[in-house]
């Protein structure tokens, strides 16, 4: 019985939503961050400690199913960690390394021309940030618009503007007590090549 049923459902839905494209990708961009932790003693130190801005590299295997679509990313930054306050950004680059998985699922919401079309975005992201010696883990919301376009055969061009929320990437005790922990914000734009299966 379960067999005539899946078969059914396999004559009944059109052959775009059955079958479905794969897609390989890479992507690069650059990202900034906002939030993480304020100093809240009005004293000398720097007003706020966030991650730095920092150019991320990402591989993409996803899934369309006509106006639906389902994303595995991968990407890798080193933002290190920066310094704000009166004026003056400092970054420290040897510390602060990021992995970033996210699983995002994808509707088209619009296209430009006949060919060009736009997706939203939105799904988790697990970001593994070392920061020193310690790995810190922090699960996080991510949206993003995006616009694809066939370049050549195969292969097509994404830009996508991306925003992710999460808890503080820092822990309790990594910094001075005077310091508050304030959400992570993320935001960037990217630029990538996909190729079609």
């Amino acid at each position: 019985m379960r067999s005539l049923v899946v078969v059914g459902l396999l004559v009944t839905l059109p052959g775009a939503v059955v079958l479905g494209q794969w897609h390989v990708g890479l992507e690069v961009g650059s990202t900034r961050y906002g939030g993480s932790a304020r100093d809240t003693s009005n004293g000398t130190g720097p007003p706020t400690l966030r991650p730095g801005a920092a150019p991320v590299i990402g591989l993409w295997v996803t899934r369309t199913m006509g106006r639906l679509g389902a994303a595995l990313r991968v990407s890798f930054a080193k933002p290190g960690l920066a310094a704000d306050g009166n004026d003056l950004t400092v970054v420290d680059k040897s510390s602060g390394e990021l992995i970033d998985v996210a699983m995002l699922v994808a509707v088209r919401v619009g296209g430009i021309g006949p060919s060009g079309a736009i997706r939203a975005e939105l799904g988790p992201a697990l970001h593994l940030w070392k920061f020193g010696d310690n790995m810190h883990g922090r699960l996080g919301a991510l949206g993003a618009m995006a616009y694809e376009w066939p370049v050549a055969g195969r292969f097509s061009g994404a830009i996508r503007v991306e925003g992710a929320l999460s808890r503080s990437w820092f822990e309790d005790g990594d910094l001075p007590p005077e310091y508050d922990l304030r959400p992570t914000l993320r935001y960037g734009v990217t630029l990538g090549l996909r190729y079609r299966l």
